[in-house]
């Protein structure tokens, strides 16, 4: 729920707005255990910290603060996955270190299968899932080194995401690549 100015409910355009310091962020710390090194600025020596206080505020409307507590209570019993590449890995670390810091010790785990990573919230029974797959359709190395890109096809993918309550997609930034990929 986006709140107005007016305390009346709105719609809001979450395109149109600005960034503005906001010295109560980040909404998580920056040793969280579940980020990768490359995407941590400071464990790779990057100095100043000020860059994580920002928040995006639309215009004529707020967002409304996370609240991890809240967010795992709406999401008992469910299985969120996201698909897709780095970038899509970056979201799942978010979403993850903003939600395990309220989780005790011992009641939270990770777990790996193939392409997939998840991140299991035993009180809650909920997981946060990732899934590997930068084009989402299927990549096939054929006879030599040459790959078949199958449009039709994202089984090889999708057995994965069978049974997921919520599905979040990422793959643009693999379709406009012009080195290994376009073979």
């Amino acid at each position: 729920m986006v709140q107005s100015g007016k305390n009346l409910p709105k719609k809001c355009d979450f395109s149109s707005g600005k960034w503005v310091f906001d010295q109560s962020y980040p909404l998580y710390e920056s040793t969280c255990p579940y980020l990768s090194t490359a995407v941590t600025c400071q464990k790779n020596g990057r100095p100043d910290s000020d860059y994580q206080k920002w928040r995006w505020k639309p215009n004529g409307c707020s967002i409304p603060r996370f609240n991890a507590l809240k967010f795992l209570a709406k999401m008992r019993n469910k299985r969120i996955m996201l698909v897709g590449d780095s970038i899509m890995r970056n979201q799942w670390e978010s979403l993850v270190c903003l939600v395990q810091g309220v989780i005790p010790t011992g009641r939270k785990r990770v777990t790996y299968n193939g392409p997939t990573m998840a991140f299991h919230a035993m009180d809650f029974e909920t997981s946060i899932e990732f899934a590997w797959a930068p084009l989402l359709v299927e990549l096939k190395k054929e006879s030599g080194k040459k790959r078949i890109l199958h449009l039709d096809s994202i089984e090889d993918n999708a057995r994965y995401w069978r049974g997921v309550n919520f599905l979040v997609f990422d793959s643009a930034h693999w379709w406009t690549h012009t080195d290994k990929w376009s073979s």
